[in-house]
């Protein structure tokens, strides 16, 4: 019997998904479906699905509890300011907060944490990587040879279709070197849901507006107008799109243990969008003129944002119950408008890898989902979402960031420095003098600075001056030894690879070379290890956004980008597959570094060696490993057979010297002849 109701809870739903166009039949009493059709391929989904994610975002948030309280508390320790301990004061200092007292109080601070993450930013990451693409199959490789050129046109492109990869980089940078997770998310916004689109249809409506003539169709262009407006602030402009998102929003299957979500079949990410743009994107206007739907805002924005609360995080929105005795005013709002416009709905985007599809839901109602995809684009690894980390756990990919570590050392520093601050207020402000030889007006008069005449005070012959009236330090600064922050900063070196290298400082004056080498070989070995890592997840991201260019992209807006001659066609994904992609290392340190240029000129020198065997391949090369390490050369091929053309003159040879005739071994070009060491004067004089 089971089976013979299944075809009628199907008909059930289908008839739903029809409306008014459905065949009319015989009305009986049945069951509601055990699933809803939703989405614009009209996907089938179970009335179990909803619990079942519920549960996991618990589970989840379970798992990563922890771990979320350590980044929570090495972000706010990198954000803690001077600010908090200071009382502005007109031509006076800020920092009049007073510790004379032996007290808990810390008013003098070092921030060891972000000196360490902003030292460490423009050494891993200085300017966007390059990707290099490689083709399979012969027939794809010029196609690839446009791809690799448009990738990193993309990712240093500020405007639209562009990525602008290389702030949100360091974004994401900053983040691991706190918490060792962050993500970036790549996307491709179509034409018919980009904002131009959006911008083109309110342009249309307008039109038919001016020209509408009956009440009723006024009624209906207002109304789409009116869902327009309420969804295009949000839309983004056609092409690609990366954002960083926090790991805070980002949820991973338990099960996972590796990073790059290779063995993940779940990922959910969290987010908050305005409840207008939801109702007019995915919901349906009834008759009543009321959305029929199953979400309901979450959160309020708040009306005022006061000084740096001006930023998009969980601290800035109230959480709206929906009450009816919950009006504008009681939120700080002035007008029901600007209240509508303020609501926003907590979403939690579920990317299921089993099934390859893409569930939009509502965190307070969980019964059906908002909206479903099917596999909306297309990716080898399904996820568009791409984590950076620095280092490994033994136990998964969960893991606390390398600041975690050394917060204990951090507080050490600070209550040093705030006690050395303590010393210097008691003996500037803790004044004694003796009252057998002293009044208390000629101490005061003593403090209170120069007058201009001479003071007389009664002091025994046998006494000195200084023994009748001084100051006095804090008895903890009789043990100076533990006041020493130098092993503080020792052990924090070792754990952020910010060593005295990075941060500027000079080597002790008995510090021989050799030494000075080797502690510089060791930062930078951590260094390049981190960087290596960056450069990994670049040519990701990169090998991503090709996908979705390849997918989607024509070619009218490839030439735009690159120029007219290229070979572009569109592929499917099975098609990209024939298809392969690696980042040039070292590319995210900046080339005009002196260990770039240093580099570049050995390598000029082992070159030179077989200058003799094959002089202008040989010089080609050369110039081109210089124009890499030297970005003020930029060398044309005008400008290389310009320079070649100089060095056969210098060198004794030239056009008129060559025998083109008879091919003899004195028709070698001079160049030929050259030594090394006089390649490497030319080089150098380059």
């Amino acid at each position: 019997m089971a089976d013979e109701q299944i075809p009628e809870d199907v008909d059930a739903a289908i008839d739903q998904s029809l409306g008014d166009s459905a065949p009319k039949k015989r009305s009986r009493r049945r069951k509601d479906p055990s699933y809803k059709v939703v989405g614009d391929s009209k996907i089938p989904v179970s009335k179990a699905t909803g619990k079942v994610w519920k549960s996991r975002v618990s589970q989840s948030m379970k798992h990563t509890e922890g771990v979320r309280e350590s980044w929570s508390e090495a972000i706010r320790y990198y954000e803690n300011d001077q600010l908090n301990h200071r009382q502005g004061q007109e031509n006076a200092s800020g920092n009049t907060l007073g510790n004379q007292r032996l007290n808990k109080n810390i008013t003098e601070t070092e921030n060891v944490v972000f000196a360490n993450v902003t030292t460490m930013v423009p050494a891993l990451y200085a300017r966007n990587p390059e990707a290099e693409f490689t083709a399979n199959i012969e027939s794809r490789r010029d196609v690839a040879t446009t791809l690799e050129r448009l990738v990193n046109v993309l990712g240093s492109r500020r405007s639209s279709p562009g990525i602008n990869l290389k702030p949100k980089a360091k974004r994401c940078v900053v983040t691991t070197l706190l918490t060792n997770r962050s993500w970036m998310k790549i996307g491709w916004t179509p034409k018919q849901e980009s904002s131009e689109q959006a911008l083109e249809d309110l342009a249309k409506l307008a039109k038919q507006l001016e020209k509408a003539k009956t009440s009723k169709e006024i009624v209906r262009i207002e109304g789409e107008l009116m869902a327009l407006e309420e969804s295009i602030d949000i839309l983004r402009p056609s092409g690609p799109f990366a954002k960083v998102k926090s790991p805070f929003d980002i949820l991973v299957d338990p099960n996972a243990k590796e990073i790059d979500l290779s063995d993940a079949n779940w990922l959910m990410e969290r987010d908050m969008l305005p409840t207008e743009f939801i109702l007019a994107r995915y919901a349906r206007k009834t008759k009543g003129n009321e959305y029929k739907s199953i979400y309901q805002p979450t959160h309020v924005m708040k009306a005022t944002l006061e000084g740096d609360d001006a930023v998009d995080n969980q601290e800035n929105f109230s959480i709206f119950s929906n009450d009816k005795e919950e009006t504008a005013k009681s939120f700080g709002f002035s007008s029901e408008e600007a209240f509508e416009k303020a609501k926003m709905t907590e979403v939690y985007f579920v990317w299921d890898r089993v099934t390859r599809r893409v569930l939009l839901f509502n965190s307070k109602d969980w019964t059906w989902p908002i909206w479903v995809w099917d596999d909306p684009l297309q990716l080898d690894t399904f996820f568009p979402y791409f984590p950076l980390t620095f280092f490994e756990s033994p136990n998964g990919p969960l893991t606390k960031g390398e600041v975690s570590y050394y917060l204990d050392q951090q507080d050490g520093i600070n209550e040093i420095t705030d006690e050395k601050r303590r010393a210097r207020k008691w003996a500037r402000r803790n004044i004694f003098f003796n009252t057998n030889v002293m009044s208390q007006d000629d101490a005061t008069a003593i403090l209170n600075g120069d007058d201009g005449t001479a003071r007389g005070l009664n002091v025994s012959p046998e006494m000195k001056l200084q023994d009748a009236i001084g100051s006095i330090v804090p008895p903890s600064m009789q043990f100076e030894k533990l006041f020493d922050k130098e092993d503080l900063y020792r052990a924090i070196d070792r754990i952020s690879s910010v060593g005295t290298v990075m941060r500027g400082e000079q080597f002790k004056t008995n510090t021989n070379k050799a030494a000075v080498q080797v502690n510089s070989q060791a930062a930078n070995m951590r260094v390049d290890e981190k960087a290596d890592q960056i450069e990994d997840w670049i040519g990701q991201i990169y090998w991503g956004v090709a996908q979705l260019c390849l997918m989607n992209m024509d070619k009218s807006m490839v030439q735009q980008l690159i120029g007219e001659e290229v070979v572009w066609e569109n592929m499917s994904s099975e098609e990209i597959s024939q298809m392969s992609q690696r980042v040039v290392g070292g590319s995210t340190k900046k080339p005009t570094s002196a260990a770039k240029k240093e580099e570049a000129l050995e390598f000029g020198q082992v070159l030179g060696q077989f200058v003799n065997a094959a002089p202008g391949p040989v010089l080609k090369v050369m110039l081109q490993v210089m124009e890499k390490a030297f970005d003020e050369v930029t060398m044309r091929e005008e400008d290389w057979e310009e320079l070649q053309q100089a060095l056969e003159q210098q060198m004794g040879g030239g056009p008129e010297q060559q025998a083109p005739q008879q091919p003899q071994p004195a028709a070698t070009p001079s160049i030929a002849s050259a030594s090394p060491e006089q390649i490497q004067e030319l080089l150098m004089v380059l």
